[in-house]
């Protein structure tokens, strides 16, 4: 559970660095699309984070009272405004570091599923930045033109399909594309072996 409170906040400041970037970037455009789309999966992330602390909470109206409805405000889509109240999440990792001794004896007692928590929350990074990265090199040069087009592009590309419908002509872009087949064959690796570590547990 730790873990996963640090990849969530990990999440939500990534998060606010997103929402910050598209301060500099015009409404219309492809790549404020583009984080938007980003941003509603982020808040899908959020939202069933709110719902797994409100389950575990001891007492459920305390945790809503104290800051259950802030989570529940930053987690919903159509409110924009309140998406930046993600910040106080950061404050539940700060928590956990100040048990840091607790936190490495966890880390040391548990080094798989922090193994597979950091590869989900590096390969989600990787994901996002190569998508926009290409997106802006590629929507004048090559066929990736909208918001859509990127995404399709890297969820056929991390999952190793590869169509071929949609490829950059960059070299950077060919670049940012080898980073994504390489981190999405590390991802599903870790998939299995997690699955495969869950189906020996239920079986000893």
């Amino acid at each position: 559970m730790v873990i996963a409170n640090i990849i969530v906040s990990l999440l939500s400041i990534f998060s606010i660095v997103l929402l910050s970037i598209t301060f500099f970037i015009p409404v219309e455009s492809e790549l404020y699309k583009l984080i938007g789309y980003f941003d509603f999966l982020l808040c899908i992330v959020f939202l069933c984070d709110f719902f797994s602390q409100l389950f575990v909470a001891k007492s459920k109206w305390k945790y809503f009272y104290t800051v259950g409805w802030l989570d529940l405000l930053s987690s919903i889509p159509i409110i924009y405004q309140f998406r930046f109240i993600r910040v106080f999440r950061i404050f539940r990792v700060l928590r956990i570091i100040k048990s840091i001794k607790l936190l490495i004896i966890f880390i040391k007692k548990n080094k798989a599923t922090s193994l597979y928590g950091f590869i989900v929350f590096s390969a989600f990074i990787t994901l996002v930045l190569c998508t926009t990265a290409v997106l802006y090199i590629e929507k004048d040069v090559g066929n990736i033109k909208t918001a859509e087009d990127a995404l399709w592009w890297s969820f056929v590309t991390i999952t190793t399909v590869g169509y071929g419908d949609l490829y950059p002509v960059t070299n950077i872009g060919k670049v940012l594309a080898a980073i994504l087949i390489f981190c999405g064959i590390a991802s599903f690796g870790a998939v299995i072996s997690f699955v495969n570590r869950l189906a020996s547990s239920f079986r000893d």
